[in-house]
């Protein structure tokens, strides 16, 4: 095998053919951190929605990002936008405690938001993120959760 000199998509080398200079949000990103808690009503009913926060549409997801159902009243945890309900999570509250739509090397890492959510392009501005209830609470509940993105 030859020797070889690579570089990472970080770094950004004029004198190779086809060398782009890194994208500055992924080699210097901030990292910021949304950190909240939405509460719900034993009777909340199914089709309730709890808006959780607010993220530039260019943030780019971090695996930090981590939603404690434990204590949420809905047996499952669908959290996406206001029209697509489960677009970063749908899954049962009996999997686990802390779910995390993003984790280290997967196909969501170094991903911005809208990529994450599955939506066609940037939209621009900010997403929303909601959680919804597809049935009826099962009791009262809490869900702390933290958004953690790089912006540039």
């Amino acid at each position: 095998m030859p020797v070889t000199n690579k570089t990472s998509n970080l770094i950004h080398d004029p004198m190779t053919p086809g060398s782009v200079p890194a994208d500055p949000q992924k080699a210097r990103g901030r990292l910021i951190v949304a950190t909240g808690t939405v509460e719900n009503a034993a009777d909340d009913l199914s089709g309730s929605k709890f808006h959780l926060a607010s993220i530039p549409s260019t943030a780019l997801l971090h695996e930090d990002t981590a939603f404690d159902v434990e204590n949420w009243g809905f047996a499952q945890i669908v959290i996406g936008t206001e029209s697509d309900t489960d677009a970063l999570i749908d899954q049962t509250k009996a999997t686990e405690n802390i779910v995390t739509p993003v984790a280290f090397g997967d196909a969501s890492h170094g991903l911005m938001i809208w990529e994450v959510l599955g939506l066609a392009s940037d939209p621009g501005g900010n997403v929303e993120l909601w959680a919804h209830a597809e049935a009826d609470a099962t009791g009262a509940g809490a869900l702390p959760f933290r958004v953690a993105y790089l912006a540039p």
